[in-house]
């Protein structure tokens, strides 16, 4: 008989056969699906973060200018400077091109340089530009020659503007922050524009370490679903060793079974990966979402994920039945386990040693050298220990409650568990990784948190715009001079705008922030409780802090800052920005506001991967679900023999089911509090050896209790889900004696 017609008749006749493939099918479709999304959002990381930094100027060919009025382009270079705007909250980053006619420089998203006077904008600024009054925004740029495509941007929701100009014109400088890219603002002479895969080591560690951690529960979800009705199986293999199969003949049917049931799974998967692509899309990742093409995984990496996913499967099949030994009469009997070993906790002792090792190194300010890359393995050792640790720790305190048990269902559960810890902490398994990674996700995300702005009289008003000027040089007394007059009419002009109410000149002040008159302090709401003739205004939009005012002598004559106060509509706050732009004011950081200002300075490095963090403690406790009740039907139904002959033996199904509950309890309860502890242990690890103590995480939020909470009541639910198997499993009709 043919191999495969043999294996149809084996392995796929009756209605609960036919249920067992299609649960294995559906698990490791799950699984292929998540892990080709999980490949695709990593190079999609890699690729937007490329399309992200290129702005920032210094990652291309490129070379920082001392003097950009000495610069000129040429047909193979172009002068370029990156600033930083906002509007109505949001950040613009607008890079300010000098080119010839004939330059062959070619502009990510853009092509050519756009000639001065134009612009290239991304979608989702026309759109905006195109929804607000043009005095507002659109005045800022010139007249439209073109889109940005998606070589040029991160996201759909990207706002970048590259704009045309002279070399008179080109604005600069200006610093700030977009997303994770830092953003010089000095003039640079480019011959080739490119960005980086990773700002810096810290994006790449965190990046690979997220992705190992969603991957840990969706091979323990594929794993388990591999192994279910593995009894049922060795029944049958049972059987046909009685009719004369050899041991071969039984392992290949194993396989390809295996085989053909885990490419049905793949191919499922891979489609519930495509209709997937746009979901995931929407996850905001640096201040936005994805586009569909950064997650779209190239056909030679599915064709290579399929094709694993089967091999592996149908390997791993052979090998367990080879291994299994199965005879004549191997399908009725249980075999204990070989005891678990102590050497199982070195994993998970080697990887805290290695985190501590590094964390403390570079606390000391010594860090080892590829701090990132020994972080990425030590934690990679602390959750294959922890998976290894499991089975270990579970038979120690079985063995210690199997002395304290006085009930049946205790006696029971706590001696099963010592014949089998593997298969039992196997069972809980994919709960105890959601329960370290929820509490290790949940505690890296509280570094990102910050104190709100106060709202009181110390701060300036949300409707106050701020510009720093860029001060001339010290030793050009003409310089000094027409500096002084052309901040004197900027400010004349911009007072005029509809909706600013006032202006104020602040003049540099010896040591820090700005000094202003008591008369121009009264018309921007600076307070001046001293009744002083000057005051020196420091902290609040000035620098962080709250804002500090202090009587002053009279000011110096070099202008350092301008004040510009408005209505408070949201229309006024913008024209009077854009008419700050549309001076001639050399700008040393951008315009902002308060709450501009608060906002800029709470998004961290760690802000950009919150949204990311939230996702994979949503994968992590869903999966866990999935794969404890799936575990715990499978160990079901693998017992259903013993547990049958109890029930004709007069055991109630009350009693089952205080067993299944016993079994899925002790492991958990053993590992939960290391599992709590060592996730936010690790997430400290993490955090502050990567900043080298600049950063820490904080008390963990109430949302992460509930999450916790939840996910115990999910576990709760998978184990009831499994006492309606349990009864119909091992009633009399069903019970077999072999």
């Amino acid at each position: 008989m043919r191999l495969f017609t043999l294996t149809r008749l084996v392995t796929a006749e009756g209605r609960r056969a036919s249920g067992r493939l299609i649960g294995m099918a559906g698990g490791i479709a799950v699984g292929v699906a998540l892990l080709l999304l999980l490949l695709g959002g990593y190079d999609g990381v890699t690729s937007r973060s490329e399309r992200l930094s290129w702005p920032s100027l210094s990652h291309g060919e490129s070379t920082e200018l001392r003097d950009p009025a000495a610069a000129a382009p040429t047909d193979e270079s172009v002068l370029a400077a990156t600033n930083l705007e906002h509007f109505d909250g949001q950040e613009i980053i607008r890079v300010d091109i000098v080119a010839t006619p004939d330059s062959t420089v070619v502009v990510p998203g853009v092509g050519r340089p756009p000639a001065a006077g134009t612009y290239h904008a991304s979608p989702a600024l026309i759109a905006l530009i195109e929804a607000n009054p043009t005095d507002t925004l659109g005045s800022r740029y010139g007249t439209r020659a073109g889109v940005i495509d998606t070589a040029g941007l991160a996201g759909p929701d990207s706002l970048v503007v590259v704009t045309g100009t002279t070399t008179e014109n080109l604005r600069g400088p200006s610093v700030g922050m977009v997303g994770s890219v830092f953003l010089s603002g000095n003039v640079w002479s480019v011959t080739e524009f490119r960005g980086v895969s990773y700002p810096n080591s810290n994006y790449r560690a965190l990046t690979i370490i997220g992705a190992i951690a969603i991957l840990l529960p969706v091979l323990i979800l594929v794993g388990i679903v591999t192994r279910l009705g593995a009894a049922t199986r060795a029944e049958r293999f049972a059987a046909l060793r009685l009719i004369g199969a050899t041991p071969r003949r039984v392992a290949a049917i194993a396989a390809t079974e295996a085989g053909v049931t885990s490419l049905v799974g793949a191919l499922t998967g891979v489609a519930l990966a495509w209709l997937l692509i746009p979901v995931a899309a929407l996850v905001e990742m640096e201040d936005g979402r994805f586009f569909r093409a950064d997650l779209t995984v190239p056909p030679s990496t599915v064709l290579i994920v399929v094709a694993g996913v089967v091999a592996g499967c149908t390997a791993v099949a052979g090998w367990r039945t080879s291994r299994a030994r199965i005879g004549p009469l191997g399908g009725s009997r249980e075999r204990t386990e070989r005891r678990p070993s102590a050497l199982g906790v070195v994993p998970l002792i080697a990887g805290v040693v290695v985190l501590l090792g590094a964390t403390t190194a570079a606390l000391r300010h010594g860090p080892l050298p590829r701090t990132d890359q020994v972080l990425i393995a030590g934690f990679l050792l602390l959750l294959v220990g922890l998976i290894a640790a499991g089975p270990v720790l579970t038979y120690w305190i079985s063995r210690v409650a199997a002395r304290r048990a006085h009930r049946t269902a205790g006696v029971i559960a706590m001696n099963r568990i010592q014949q089998h810890p593997r298969a039992t902490f196997r069972a809980v398994s994919g709960l105890v990784a959601a329960v370290f990674l929820v509490s290790f996700f949940s505690a890296g995300i509280t570094t990102l948190a910050e104190e709100p702005p106060t709202e009181d009289s110390e701060y300036l008003s949300s409707s106050t715009l701020v510009a720093w000027f860029s001060p001339p040089p010290p030793d050009d007394a003409n310089a000094v001079a027409s500096n002084i007059t052309a901040v004197a009419a900027a400010a004349a002009r911009i007072a005029r705008t509809d909706g600013v109410t006032a202006t104020a000149i602040g003049s540099s002040h010896p040591e820090t922030g700005a000094v202003f008159t008591a008369a121009d302090a009264a018309r921007v709401g600076l307070s001046n409780h001293d009744s002083a003739s000057h005051i020196q205004v420091t902290g609040s939009a000035f620098g962080d802090g709250s804002l500090v005012t202090r009587p002053a002598t009279a000011p110096g004559t070099t202008p350092r800052t301008l004040l510009v106060a408005t209505d408070g509509t949201t229309h006024s706050v913008e024209r009077a920005r854009t008419a700050i732009l549309g001076s001639e004011l050399r700008l040393q950081s951008p315009t902002m506001t308060q709450a501009d200002h608060e906002s800029a300075r709470s998004r961290t490095w760690a802000d950009r991967y919150a949204n990311l963090g939230h996702l994979a403690v949503l994968v992590a406790t869903l999966i866990s679900a999935v794969s404890l009740a799936v575990s715990s039907i499978a160990a079901i139904l693998d017992r259903k023999r013993v547990l049958g002959l109890l029930r004709l033996m007069g055991m109630p199904v009350s009693t089952v089911r205080r067993v299944i509950v016993a079994e899925a309890a002790l492991p958990l309860a053993t590992v939960f509090a290391l599992c709590v502890g060592l996730g936010i242990l690790t997430a400290w690890f993490i955090v502050a050896g990567l900043t080298e103590g600049r950063r820490t995480i904080n008390w963990l939020p109430p949302s992460y209790y509930l999450i916790l909470a939840t996910s115990l009541v999910l576990a709760a639910t998978a184990v009831l889900a499994t006492f309606r198997t349990a009864r119909t499993s091992t009633t009399i009709e069903a019970t077999r004696i072999g």
